[in-house]
């Protein structure tokens, strides 16, 4: 026990593979946990679990282990509950048992070929690992309870309530609920998303960001409600444009903090359908390892009709790039802003900040690397290119 204990204590890179996988178990699970704040928070909870079992094991083997519910944990426990969906935690626990359990079972087979100590300790690890679940999910029953009896006594005007309302698609009284959220709901809409997937994500940070926004779009009294431990959903005035480098420059002062906007629109459909297009538009951010700290819709749409296939989108991107799939980002991206800005050399230098010589040699060196005429093939280039530096890891200085 001890020895498996002590492997176990050092997060094997699979095994947390193995029990992050485990929370995508069955496709209605897989649908909620789209929302990347309580998914990172799930495979946090995951890592901690183990960690505090194994601990406990390597102390006191095969002894009861006490429970153990992390911070992370009860925050998406109470955010499931307040969705109406807390049953979802109680299918990744027994997703993640199974999981654990299959690995530990592997990994004693190899500590051991001795059928009796074999038998024995499989028994104990089974009676272990079960145990400290089902401990741990009494718990989380009792936060849930906690959480539903909570919202039994809430404000009725809780702004998340109302809006929650709005986004049904129920019919309303948009005169009235524009009153008591203290947000015109007749105007022309921007509906963003404001979060943060870092464990000690700061609500004053995301406020200020949000409140950012509704500044950069002239908006006095912008709608923000608290829709999770670390989410706001935002909507500010549309009758400005969005400057996209601005926000993005802005975010950069914000380094855990990410948006996701929708497209303008009017009235209580507008309200509704940014706000649809926002949650799409951050689904996809929480996907796509190379996605910006700030995108919109707009940025999206090609790039997720373009994933729906992972297999068909693979190989589109390299039969259109060829080598150039493989080099350094640097040399794609340079490609990518030539064509988006309408391949015009001197407008690209000024917005990658590069000499125009650099530029010229980085193009020289990227058409040489494509298996097809750049002159010829310039939308699936660029199509080829999007999708790539969407899927690309950020290093640390891109963020």
């Amino acid at each position: 026990m001890r020895k498996g204990a002590e492997l176990a204590q050092t997060l094997p890179p699979e095994w947390v593979e193995r029990l992050n996988q485990a929370l995508f178990s069955s496709p209605e699970d897989a649908k909620l946990l789209e929302d990347p704040v309580i998914l990172a928070a799930c495979r946090r909870a995951n890592r901690a679990e183990l960690l505090h079992w194994a601990n406990a094991n390597m102390q006191r083997p095969g002894e009861p282990v006490q429970p153990y519910v992390s911070t992370d944990m009860v925050d998406a426990a109470r955010e499931l509950a307040r969705r109406g969906v807390s049953e979802l935690l109680m299918n990744v626990a027994r997703s993640t048992q199974n999981t654990a359990w299959d690995l530990w079972m592997k990994m004693a087979f190899r500590l051991t070929r001795d059928p009796v100590i074999l038998e024995e300790f499989l028994d104990v690890s089974s009676r272990s690992i079960s145990e400290f679940i089902d401990s741990n999910m009494r718990v989380v029953t009792q936060i849930i309870l906690d959480e539903k009896n909570a919202q039994a006594h809430d404000d009725p005007i809780d702004k998340r309530s109302l809006v929650s309302r709005l986004l049904d698609g129920r019919d309303v009284d948009a005169e009235q609920f524009g009153r008591r959220l203290g947000y015109s709901l007749f105007q022309k809409h921007y509906a963003c998303l404001v979060w943060s997937e870092s464990s000690d994500a700061d609500i004053r940070s995301l406020e200020n960001v949000a409140r950012t926004l509704a500044q950069h779009t002239s908006t006095v009294a912008p709608l923000i409600v608290f829709a999770g431990p670390a989410t706001l959903w935002v909507w500010s005035s549309a009758a400005k444009p969005l400057d996209l480098s601005i926000l993005q420059g802005f975010a950069r002062q914000f380094p855990k903090i990410r948006m996701a906007i929708g497209s303008p629109g009017a009235g209580v459909n507008g309200f509704r359908r940014s706000h649809m297009e926002a949650l799409t538009t951050q689904r996809l951010m929480g996907r796509l390892a190379g996605a910006p700290a700030v995108a919109t819709i707009d940025q999206v749409r090609m790039v997720s009709l373009m994933t729906q296939d992972a297999r068909a989108a693979k190989e589109f991107v390299l039969s259109t790039l060829g080598r150039l799939a493989t080099e350094p980002a640097m040399l794609q991206q340079s490609l990518h802003a030539f064509l988006a800005n309408g391949c015009n050399i001197t407008q690209t230098a000024e917005v990658l900040g590069t000499h125009r010589n650099t530029l010229l040699r980085r193009l020289e060196r990227a058409q040489d690397l494509l298996p097809v005429s750049l002159a010829d093939h310039r939308i699936q280039i660029a199509a080829a290119l999007e999708l790539t530096i969407w899927s690309t890891p950020l290093d640390s200085d891109q963020q």
